[in-house]
């Protein structure tokens, strides 16, 4: 992950004074206590860049024995977000019995329970199995679900993830957890696809195959995201990074790319036993987007006061 260079403000006086000033006249950002980096780079950085910043500037600051947690671990973690990450950095606390908000970081109490952790990048954090249950009781369901996904296709088991969430001393948020961890599939390549499968599941359709590949005689045709063999439809989520990132057209132009999708959904819409396709997007997956209608239209049997995509 990209890290942005901080600064750390000596205890000299004059020298702290030029860099307060430097933040007044917006040349740096503070990002913890006497920890500055550059506005600019700062602005131009990615989501997780900018939180993973302020992890280090925290880090840099507090005392030894502190656990870099939820939100946060999933930055350490390189696992998939999306969407603005907290603004405080997530630590949990092994010596508090209360939550404490501070200024830079928000502390979870953890006393009398042992965290699972690891040391990621040279910084103590929850590992994988601790952290997705802490995403799964704190978070909403959308991203719950995409942290889980994720955690299955490293190799977490299921019943890790559930014995975690069993011993957990609290009460709210458990039974929707466990239905989270139910719904979760290691399958799942992309937290559009996971959001996709949630409002499949949200909306009590048919269990679809996942990554299902179509060939003709020994030739693949196309792997799609979900396929429904009963109903003869095919949903995949498009996420259109492949049209506005370079990096993932490989050489083609954003044209290039359009017009090789609409080629492959020709194709597919051509296969026998192929009835319908529903192209989903960001928006229609979101909660009050268009996916119901979408997939009704495209043969899924959706019941018929659902016209929304569910709230989480």
């Amino acid at each position: 992950m990209e890290r942005l260079p901080l600064l750390l403000t000596p205890a000299d006086h004059a020298t702290a004074r030029a860099i307060r000033r430097r933040v007044q006249d917006g040349e740096r950002v503070k990002v913890g206590h006497g920890v500055t980096t550059s506005a600019e780079a700062f602005a131009a950085a990615s989501e997780a860049t900018r939180h993973r910043a302020r992890i280090d500037a925290v880090v840099a600051r507090q005392r030894p024995g502190l656990i870099v947690s939820h939100e946060s671990a999933v930055v350490m973690h390189g696992l998939p977000w999306f969407g603005p990450l907290p603004e405080r950095v997530l630590l949990t606390d092994p010596t508090r019995d209360r939550a404490q908000r501070l200024r830079f970081s928000d502390k979870v109490p953890a006393r009398g329970r042992s965290v699972g952790t690891a040391v990621v990048d040279g910084v103590l954090t929850t590992d994988l199995v601790e952290t997705a249950v802490d995403v799964a009781l704190r978070c909403d369901r959308g991203h719950a679900v995409v942290v889980l996904d994720a955690v299955l296709r490293r190799g977490v088991a299921r019943e890790a993830l559930v014995a975690e969430l069993d011993r957990r001393p609290v009460r709210r948020g458990k039974v929707r957890a466990h239905r989270l961890v139910d719904v979760a599939d290691a399958r799942i390549e992309s937290p559009g696809e996971s959001l996709t499968n949630l409002v499949v599941h949200d909306l009590g359709l048919p269990t679809p195959v996942l990554q299902h590949e179509f060939r003709v005689g020994a030739q693949l045709v196309a792997r799609v995201d979900f396929w429904f063999p009963q109903q003869g439809v095919v949903v995949e989520f498009d996420g259109l990074a492949k049209y506005r990132d370079r990096r993932l057209r490989g050489g083609r132009s954003a044209e290039e790319v359009v017009v090789e999708e609409k080629l492959r959904e020709d194709a597919v819409r051509a296969l026998p036993g192929v009835d319908g396709v529903a192209r989903l997007v960001w928006r229609d997956v979101l909660p009050g987007g268009a996916a119901p209608l979408m997939l009704a239209r495209a043969g899924l049997p959706v019941p018929s006061a659902t016209e929304r995509t569910p709230p989480w």
